[in-house]
């Protein structure tokens, strides 16, 4: 993978908690951002958007797991403007809704 998209990815996952602009992320790598988007989707089949989406995703899903966090925290740690943004993308892109993901896996992981 080309060390620049592998350096924006660092990136992503450190700044997830903020809404970081392309223009921003693209000078970071000394790339235009178009050029940068570009390269992105042809390094890792995503759009630099879609990809910090579900980085977004996937740390939710593990807050969700693991901590007493609640869905309004986790948005807030995740950058979301408002619980109801948050909650809206993660059933488009995971099919529930957080606290249903969150109960649906709690209810399998206990032990009877």
């Amino acid at each position: 993978m080309d060390r620049r998209i592998e350096t924006a990815i660092g990136i992503m996952r450190e700044e997830l908690h903020r809404n970081l602009p392309m223009r921003e992320l693209a000078s970071e790598v000394h790339l235009s951002r178009w050029h940068f988007i570009r390269l992105f989707k042809a390094e890792t089949s995503f759009s630099p958007k879609q990809y910090v989406l579900d980085l977004k995703m996937r740390q939710a899903e593990q807050l969700l797991d693991e901590s007493f966090l609640s869905v309004k925290e986790i948005a807030a740690t995740l950058g979301f403007e408002d619980r109801s943004q948050f909650s809206r993308e993660f059933k488009k892109l995971r099919g529930c809704a957080p606290t249903a993901f969150r109960a649906r896996r709690g209810a399998s992981s206990r032990v009877f």
